[in-house]
């Protein structure tokens, strides 16, 4: 599986909260196939179809599978 983000902006959040090198490790879990290492979940509803993992305590990306491949459309504040 690979992870991709849906555009730019995805990577101006995470820069902007100096969460890069976070969300790079988080990524390359998931390639891993390491699910339980970065939490990674459906999220409710469940029939919305998106999933998201976890980057840190506080920020998770949340996205969608297109076929075989993660696409990252968010970062969330978890504790929002």
């Amino acid at each position: 599986m690979e992870v991709y983000e849906l555009d730019k902006s995805i990577f101006e959040y995470l820069e902007k909260r100096n969460l890069i090198k976070q969300y790079k490790k988080a990524k390359e879990l998931l390639k891993l196939n390491q699910l339980t290492s970065v939490h990674f979940k459906k999220r409710k509803p469940k029939t919305s179809g998106k999933y998201y993992f976890r980057i840190t305590k506080k920020y998770r990306a949340i996205g969608v599978f297109d076929g075989k491949d993660f696409i990252v459309t968010e970062i969330s504040d978890h504790q929002e």
